[in-house]
Protein backbone atom coordinates (compact mmCIF):
# COMPACT_ATOMS: atom_id res chain seq x y z
CA UNK A 1 0.00 0.00 0.00
CA UNK A 2 1.01 3.41 -0.51
CA UNK A 3 0.27 5.96 2.09
CA UNK A 4 -0.21 9.43 1.05
CA UNK A 5 0.12 11.61 3.82
CA UNK A 6 -1.47 15.25 3.22
CA UNK A 7 -0.57 18.74 4.80
CA UNK A 8 -3.46 21.26 4.67
CA UNK A 9 -2.60 24.78 4.58
CA UNK A 10 -0.76 25.85 1.42
CA UNK A 11 -0.61 22.17 0.21
CA UNK A 12 -4.46 21.25 -0.64
CA UNK A 13 -5.74 24.99 -0.35
CA UNK A 14 -4.99 28.54 0.66
CA UNK A 15 -8.03 29.53 3.05
CA UNK A 16 -7.24 33.23 2.55
CA UNK A 17 -6.64 33.18 6.22
CA UNK A 18 -9.32 32.53 7.60
CA UNK A 19 -7.73 30.47 10.61
CA UNK A 20 -5.71 33.61 11.63
CA UNK A 21 -9.10 35.55 11.50
CA UNK A 22 -11.61 32.76 13.72
CA UNK A 23 -8.44 32.49 15.84
CA UNK A 24 -7.91 36.66 16.55
CA UNK A 25 -12.08 36.36 17.26
CA UNK A 26 -11.19 33.94 19.80
CA UNK A 27 -8.89 35.95 21.52
CA UNK A 28 -11.54 38.69 21.26
CA UNK A 29 -14.71 36.62 22.97
CA UNK A 30 -11.96 34.66 25.77
CA UNK A 31 -9.64 37.50 27.00
CA UNK A 32 -11.54 40.71 25.44
CA UNK A 33 -8.22 41.78 23.24
CA UNK A 34 -9.79 42.85 19.78
CA UNK A 35 -6.15 43.91 18.35
CA UNK A 36 -3.68 41.09 19.00
CA UNK A 37 -1.25 40.14 16.35
CA UNK A 38 0.44 36.99 15.83
CA UNK A 39 4.31 37.93 16.17
CA UNK A 40 5.65 34.69 15.47
CA UNK A 41 5.50 32.31 12.34
CA UNK A 42 2.34 30.20 11.88
CA UNK A 43 2.92 28.96 8.76
CA UNK A 44 3.57 24.62 9.40
CA UNK A 45 3.35 25.26 13.18
CA UNK A 46 0.65 23.13 14.91
CA UNK A 47 -2.62 24.54 16.23
CA UNK A 48 -1.41 23.68 20.00
CA UNK A 49 2.17 25.49 19.61
CA UNK A 50 0.28 28.76 18.15
CA UNK A 51 -2.57 28.42 20.95
CA UNK A 52 -0.11 27.77 23.89
CA UNK A 53 1.93 31.04 22.48
CA UNK A 54 -0.85 33.55 21.75
CA UNK A 55 -2.47 32.25 25.32
CA UNK A 56 0.46 32.92 27.14
CA UNK A 57 1.23 36.67 24.96
CA UNK A 58 -2.11 37.66 26.24
CA UNK A 59 -2.12 36.24 30.19
CA UNK A 60 1.44 35.31 30.55
CA UNK A 61 0.89 31.54 31.13
CA UNK A 62 -1.20 28.88 30.04
CA UNK A 63 -2.52 25.50 30.71
CA UNK A 64 -3.95 22.87 29.54
CA UNK A 65 -7.34 23.72 29.96
CA UNK A 66 -6.55 27.28 28.19
CA UNK A 67 -5.14 25.61 25.40
CA UNK A 68 -8.68 23.29 25.38
CA UNK A 69 -10.99 26.01 25.75
CA UNK A 70 -9.66 27.72 22.83
CA UNK A 71 -9.42 25.26 20.58
CA UNK A 72 -13.07 24.43 20.93
CA UNK A 73 -13.96 27.96 20.71
CA UNK A 74 -11.61 28.50 17.43
CA UNK A 75 -13.16 25.25 16.09
CA UNK A 76 -16.64 26.90 16.15
CA UNK A 77 -15.98 30.32 14.61
CA UNK A 78 -13.68 28.31 11.93
CA UNK A 79 -17.00 27.15 9.25
CA UNK A 80 -17.83 30.90 9.41
CA UNK A 81 -15.08 32.23 8.37
CA UNK A 82 -14.31 29.61 5.87
CA UNK A 83 -17.16 30.97 3.94
CA UNK A 84 -16.21 34.70 4.40
CA UNK A 85 -12.63 34.09 3.48
CA UNK A 86 -13.86 32.66 0.12
CA UNK A 87 -10.80 30.80 -0.07
CA UNK A 88 -9.47 28.19 -2.88
CA UNK A 89 -8.29 24.94 -3.39
CA UNK A 90 -4.65 24.66 -5.13
CA UNK A 91 -4.31 23.58 -8.80
CA UNK A 92 -4.90 20.01 -9.51
CA UNK A 93 -5.58 18.56 -6.03
CA UNK A 94 -9.02 16.90 -6.97
CA UNK A 95 -7.41 15.35 -10.04
CA UNK A 96 -5.01 13.70 -7.76
CA UNK A 97 -6.75 12.91 -4.91
CA UNK A 98 -9.23 11.14 -7.35
CA UNK A 99 -6.72 9.37 -8.71
CA UNK A 100 -5.61 8.12 -5.27
CA UNK A 101 -9.52 7.23 -4.74
CA UNK A 102 -9.65 5.16 -7.57
CA UNK A 103 -5.47 3.42 -6.85
CA UNK A 104 -6.06 0.40 -4.84
CA UNK A 105 -2.99 0.31 -3.63
CA UNK A 106 -3.23 4.42 -2.16
CA UNK A 107 -4.67 5.67 1.10
CA UNK A 108 -4.45 9.05 1.36
CA UNK A 109 -4.07 10.24 5.00
CA UNK A 110 -3.82 13.90 6.82
CA UNK A 111 -0.66 15.11 8.46
CA UNK A 112 -1.25 18.53 9.28
CA UNK A 113 -0.09 21.33 12.02
CA UNK A 114 -4.75 21.64 12.24
CA UNK A 115 -6.49 20.72 15.27
CA UNK A 116 -8.94 17.70 14.33
CA UNK A 117 -11.80 19.56 14.52
CA UNK A 118 -9.79 22.47 12.07
CA UNK A 119 -8.99 19.78 9.89
CA UNK A 120 -12.10 18.79 9.26
CA UNK A 121 -13.87 21.86 8.12
CA UNK A 122 -11.08 22.87 6.19
CA UNK A 123 -11.71 20.15 3.62
CA UNK A 124 -15.00 19.30 4.20
CA UNK A 125 -15.36 23.37 3.02
CA UNK A 126 -14.01 22.76 -0.52
CA UNK A 127 -15.76 19.26 -0.65
CA UNK A 128 -12.52 16.63 -0.12
CA UNK A 129 -13.60 14.76 3.06
CA UNK A 130 -14.27 11.86 1.25
CA UNK A 131 -10.56 11.10 0.21
CA UNK A 132 -8.85 10.93 3.51
CA UNK A 133 -8.59 8.14 6.20
CA UNK A 134 -9.11 10.24 9.57
CA UNK A 135 -8.53 6.94 11.59
CA UNK A 136 -4.69 6.98 10.53
CA UNK A 137 -4.37 11.07 10.48
CA UNK A 138 -2.46 13.30 12.75
CA UNK A 139 -3.61 16.62 14.01
CA UNK A 140 -2.26 19.73 15.75
CA UNK A 141 -3.93 19.05 18.56
CA UNK A 142 -1.81 15.46 19.73
CA UNK A 143 1.52 17.92 20.02
CA UNK A 144 2.95 21.20 19.43
CA UNK A 145 5.99 19.64 17.63
CA UNK A 146 5.17 18.58 14.09
CA UNK A 147 7.64 15.98 14.22
CA UNK A 148 5.93 14.56 16.56
CA UNK A 149 2.60 13.64 14.60
CA UNK A 150 4.51 11.71 12.02
CA UNK A 151 5.90 9.27 14.62
CA UNK A 152 2.30 8.94 15.85
CA UNK A 153 0.95 8.24 12.68
CA UNK A 154 3.90 6.17 11.46
CA UNK A 155 2.65 4.08 14.53
CA UNK A 156 -0.50 3.80 13.55
CA UNK A 157 -0.28 2.49 10.15
CA UNK A 158 2.36 0.27 11.60
CA UNK A 159 -0.50 -1.12 13.83
CA UNK A 160 -3.04 -1.30 11.35
CA UNK A 161 -0.92 -2.61 8.40
CA UNK A 162 2.36 -4.29 10.05
CA UNK A 163 3.52 -5.13 6.74
CA UNK A 164 3.90 -1.26 5.75
CA UNK A 165 7.77 0.30 5.44
CA UNK A 166 9.13 3.39 5.10
CA UNK A 167 9.11 3.33 1.58
CA UNK A 168 5.47 3.26 1.51
CA UNK A 169 4.75 6.14 2.90
CA UNK A 170 5.03 10.12 1.19
CA UNK A 171 4.70 13.19 3.21
CA UNK A 172 3.39 15.84 1.17
CA UNK A 173 3.59 19.88 2.02
CA UNK A 174 4.73 22.96 1.48
CA UNK A 175 6.97 24.12 4.20
CA UNK A 176 10.45 22.93 6.04
CA UNK A 177 8.21 21.50 9.17
CA UNK A 178 7.02 18.89 6.07
CA UNK A 179 10.37 17.76 5.61
CA UNK A 180 11.58 17.88 9.17
CA UNK A 181 8.09 15.73 9.53
CA UNK A 182 9.61 13.36 7.32
CA UNK A 183 13.11 12.85 8.25
CA UNK A 184 11.99 12.29 11.74
CA UNK A 185 10.93 8.73 10.15
CA UNK A 186 13.32 8.31 7.81
CA UNK A 187 10.34 8.69 5.06
CA UNK A 188 10.07 10.63 1.67
CA UNK A 189 8.88 14.12 1.73
CA UNK A 190 7.60 15.76 -1.35
CA UNK A 191 7.56 19.95 -1.54
CA UNK A 192 5.20 21.45 -3.69
CA UNK A 193 5.78 24.99 -3.89
CA UNK A 194 3.03 26.86 -5.59
CA UNK A 195 1.27 27.76 -2.39
CA UNK A 196 4.28 27.80 0.01
CA UNK A 197 5.47 30.87 1.80
CA UNK A 198 8.77 30.12 1.62
CA UNK A 199 11.29 30.77 -1.21
CA UNK A 200 12.55 27.71 -3.49
CA UNK A 201 16.08 28.06 -1.78
CA UNK A 202 14.67 27.79 1.58
CA UNK A 203 12.69 24.42 0.29
CA UNK A 204 15.95 23.54 -1.40
CA UNK A 205 17.94 22.98 1.73
CA UNK A 206 15.51 21.15 3.50
CA UNK A 207 16.48 18.15 1.22
CA UNK A 208 12.91 17.11 -0.13
CA UNK A 209 13.20 13.54 -2.23
CA UNK A 210 11.25 16.30 -4.75
CA UNK A 211 10.77 19.74 -5.01
CA UNK A 212 7.90 20.78 -7.54
CA UNK A 213 6.05 23.76 -8.74
CA UNK A 214 2.72 22.33 -8.26
CA UNK A 215 0.68 18.81 -8.50
CA UNK A 216 0.52 17.19 -11.50
CA UNK A 217 -2.32 17.52 -13.52
CA UNK A 218 -3.20 14.25 -15.02
CA UNK A 219 -3.48 10.46 -13.22
CA UNK A 220 -0.79 8.81 -15.29
CA UNK A 221 1.58 12.12 -13.67
CA UNK A 222 0.03 10.82 -10.22
CA UNK A 223 0.71 7.15 -11.13
CA UNK A 224 4.48 8.35 -12.01
CA UNK A 225 5.29 10.94 -9.09
CA UNK A 226 3.28 9.44 -6.03
CA UNK A 227 3.84 5.35 -6.51
CA UNK A 228 7.48 4.07 -6.00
Amino acid sequence: MNYLLWDIDGTLMLTNFAGVAAMKETIRQLFGVSDFSFTYGMSGRTDKYITRRAIEMVKGSCSQADIDSFIACYASLLPASLAAKHGHLLPHVKTCLEWAAQSPDCCCLLLTGNCEAAAHSKVAHFGLEKYFDFTLSAFGDLSEQRSDLSRLLWQKIQKADPSARPDDLLIIGDTPHDAECAAAIGVRCLLVRNGSIYKEEDLTKCHPWKLIEELPSRPEECQALFVR
